[in-house]
């Protein structure tokens, strides 16, 4: 019988499970991959996130960026100054998250699909590959799709405001990085949008590499990865270590239940204006854990302790919902397939600013 179990060891899970561990918890991680692992993501990560997790896990960034140029149809639209983004590959940055955890007492086991989680009166019991493992509470960070939530019935996975992303890990080589623009003057990110299409795509230097990816609403995703090749051939960059994801853009109305805990995209802890999650969801799970510490020495992990959690997130889930309604409110008013209104490029100008 363990504390705590973490499902999903991405940045959100591996910090919750490190923070429960520092903070004198047992603590189970279970993770359908084995470390390290890519994931479809443009790997940026902010300050406030690279402070809680420790500036040691600089060791591993690509790039220190310095901003976002912002196109409108492969024109330029705006630029963002920025002096605090970082930009990882997640199977460097994840790898780096999932052993400090484990440095910090967290055990982990990985290659174990989660397939059933069960909420009883006095334990949660978690099934994974023919496995049973058992705990006071469970944390569910395992992504849009949660089993963990969708156990307790808090889950986007029926929902329809997510976006569909797919993203490509492309080696260039020098001639070719300096080409596309995105280090000179300096390493910087370019976000893309388009008035035929209702999302956006990026392309993010890294040490060699670039990556480049595209996102769009779920309902106005048809043929999003022949348009995601187009995209890159525009830019002259072939499709290397291509994957794809769904990310939502608002968050649950809760993110506890009895002996049940969300953080990252479970919880719905993404910004919905840029599709990032990182940053959100280690603040998130630096909560979660909090109130888990909380819940062991009340001997109460019932909704009633963890709700505390819901009330520590109120201004982070209001930030989140209120530009996560802008989101909805596009897609209500535009049908899939039309061409975006003439007034988007004035709130892609505006977005930016806000950003």
């Amino acid at each position: 019988m363990h504390d705590v179990l973490v499902v999903g060891a991405g940045p959100a899970g591996s910090h919750a499970a490190r923070r429960c561990a520092e903070l004198g918890l047992d603590v189970l991680m279970l993770d359908a991959a084995t470390f390290p692992r890519d994931k479809a993501c443009g790997g940026v990560v902010g300050e406030e996130a690279v402070r809680l997790v420790g500036r040691d896990v600089l060791s591993v960034v690509e790039r220190e960026g310095r901003g976002n140029e912002i196109f409108f149809d492969w024109r330029p639209l705006a630029w963002i100054p920025s002096p605090h983004m970082y930009f990882f590959k997640r199977r460097k940055f994840d790898h780096c998250l999932v052993k400090k955890a484990v440095a910090a007492g967290a055990v982990l086991l990985e290659g174990r699909r989660v397939t059933r989680v069960a909420v009883e009166p006095d334990r949660v019991v978690v099934e994974a590959n023919g496995e049973r493992h058992e705990a006071r509470l469970v944390i569910g960070a395992d992504g849009t799709n949660s089993v963990v939530g969708r156990a307790v019935g808090l889950s986007h996975h029926d929902g329809t405001w997510k976006f569909a992303s797919i993203k490509a890990e492309v080696d260039l080589p020098p001639d070719r990085m300096e080409a596309l623009g995105v280090e000179n003057p300096m390493p910087h990110q370019r976000t893309y949008f388009f008035s035929d299409l209702l999302g956006f795509a990026w392309v993010i230097p890294n040490e060699g590499s670039v990556n480049a990816g595209f996102g769009a609403m779920m309902r106005h995703a048809a043929g999003l990865r022949q348009r995601f090749y187009g995209f890159l051939a525009g830019l002259g960059v072939p499709p290397q270590d291509v994957r794809g994801a769904q990310i939502p853009y608002l968050p649950l109305p809760r993110v506890y239940g009895d002996r049940v805990l969300l953080t990252g995209d479970a919880g719905g802890f993404v910004n919905p204006w840029t599709g990032c999650g990182i940053d959100d969801g280690i603040r998130a799970s630096e909560r979660a854990a909090r109130v888990a510490r909380l819940a062991v020495d009340r001997g109460d992990f019932t909704a009633s302790t963890l709700r505390e959690f819901q009330r520590a997130s109120r201004d982070h889930l209001r930030w989140i919902d209120r530009r996560g309604r802008w989101m909805k409110a596009l897609d209500l008013l535009i049908p899939p397939g039309s061409k975006v209104p003439s007034f988007f490029r004035h709130l892609v100008r505006v977005g930016a600013a806000w950003a």
